[in-house]
């Protein structure tokens, strides 16, 4: 594997879902596995150590050096030509003019093809995700949602696919309970809240809710707000009953297991792990009728129209109504 996916996240469920499979395989003898970084700051590589050399660590201590550094060593690997396969774990493909062996690639979604109006107009890996899909040897789609859209897309054939779920490793986490400033009820909002994540329309449906309900808060986590978010929670009036919290796989167990419900009101996705964990953890699942949440979660999770703001707070309230019913 490369190095990609972790310069560009430190947290996330692409780097999640490359790591877990990094950690199994180096624990199964029947495989050698090894990803050309140096160094990473991602957050579910953290216990791994690539190199020894203290001078060397130190030097590459600055993010900046270790996407320049990480890329190098990662060509120097392909060019070294010592593998079977090669699986990138993003769509740069920087890689094709040295690779001589097979690659894998995973498609985790078509959202730049379905919702091109969410990016960027100079988002490159637009073209590069094509680039990398029309030249693998293999692609593995990580449900059958995200299947259908890439043959709609790119004519792949079925034999050149395979559908293969996530899966989440079962930690056995200790909860930890330190999240003191949320004396009160909450629903919990989990990772990425841009574009066809729909959080807008969502965050204004939650003040319905916290009209109704005075004593009940919006707990997210991830990034910090940015300017634009926190502007649009203020103007809304939700901004005081808005919590956001950047946690750990042991706070955000503890998390799913305090809130009322999980709230996924996505317009797509091609898996979504949070659901995963809210499962894992025993926390009541609400999540927008639309993309794979139906192929995965079946009938385990209750489902509303993400793009109507009164069917969402039908759907809350009546979770809120009937809690431990």
């Amino acid at each position: 594997m490369d190095h990609q996916t972790f310069d560009m996240q430190q947290f996330g469920g692409i780097s999640r879902y490359f790591a877990n499979i990094y950690h199994h395989l180096r624990e199964d003898r029947n495989y050698n596995i090894q990803i050309s970084l140096l160094k990473t700051d991602n957050y579910y590589l953290k216990d791994d150590k690539f190199i020894s050399n203290p001078l060397i660590n130190y030097a590459l201590k600055k993010h900046k050096r270790q996407l320049i550094y990480n890329r190098k060593f990662s060509i120097q690997k392909l060019k070294d030509n010592e593998f079977d396969i090669f699986h990138p774990t993003y769509y740069d493909p920087y890689f094709l003019n040295n690779l001589k062996k097979p690659f894998v690639l995973t498609v985790h979604d078509m959202i730049h093809e379905l919702y091109p109006e969410f990016f960027q107009p100079f988002d490159i890996y637009v073209r590069y995700k094509r680039l990398t899909i029309t030249k693998a040897d293999h692609i593995i789609a990580i449900s059958e949602s995200t299947k259908s859209d890439l043959q709609h897309f790119y004519n792949i054939p079925d034999e050149k696919i395979s559908v293969i779920y996530h899966g989440l490793k079962t930690q056995n986490l200790q909860p930890v309970p330190i999240f003191n400033a949320i004396n009160q009820p909450f629903i919990l909002f989990i990772g990425d809240r841009f574009g066809y994540k729909n959080f807008y329309r969502f965050a204004t449906a939650f003040k319905e809710i916290s009209l109704r309900f005075k004593n009940i808060k919006l707990v997210c986590t991830g990034r910090p707000f940015d300017i634009v978010e926190s502007e649009f929670l203020l103007r809304t009036g939700i901004l005081d009953k808005t919590l956001l919290f950047s946690a750990t796989d042991e706070e955000l167990a503890s998390l799913y297991q305090q809130a009322l419900f999980y709230v996924s009101p996505s317009l797509l996705e091609g898996f979504g792990f949070p659901v995963l964990e809210a499962f894992e953890n025993g926390c009541t699942t609400l999540l927008s009728d639309t993309g794979c949440f139906r192929e995965i979660a079946g009938d385990a999770a209750m489902y509303f129209d993400p793009l109507s703001i009164e069917d969402m707070v039908h759907a809350m309230q009546n979770l809120i109504l009937n809690e431990g019913q």
